[in-house]
């Protein structure tokens, strides 16, 4: 019989080593981003849990807009509103501009679903999801 070399064995046992310790390696990055994407995918399902509480509670809309309509700076001009099924019109009339700024700035500041705006010189009127 022949007899192994001990430098053959030796030489073996440092290759499957090194093998071993760079498929560790490799395992330890994909588990870290496994981590990272899923410490992101839980941070989008906050914002998107959000979101959805906000911007989709009818009640919450509707309070935002009579608080903006009940608004002292607006009470003297002419303020139309229609509420639909899925939309609330709203229309503002006034011959100062600066009473229509602070309108569509108020409204552009809320947390809602614009659908339609028109800014004219006298008006604005816009449509609001629900």
């Amino acid at each position: 019989m022949n007899k192994l070399n001990p430098a053959y064995l030796l030489g073996l046992i440092v290759i499957i080593f090194i093998i071993s310790s760079v498929s560790v390696s490799n395992q330890k990055e994909k588990y870290k981003n496994s981590i990272q994407a899923y410490e992101s995918m839980k941070i989008k399902s906050k914002n998107f849990k959000e979101y959805k509480q906000t911007w989709f509670n009818k009640s919450e809309v509707r309070k935002k807009i009579d608080s903006i309509v009940r608004n002292s700076t607006f009470r003297k001009e002419k303020i139309l509103k229609v509420e639909q099924s899925n939309i609330i019109k709203l229309k503002i009339e006034s011959r100062n501009p600066r009473v229509l700024n602070k309108f569509l700035n108020r409204v552009l500041n809320e947390k809602i679903i614009l659908k339609k705006l028109d800014v004219q010189k006298r008006s604005i009127s816009m449509e609001i999801g629900i």
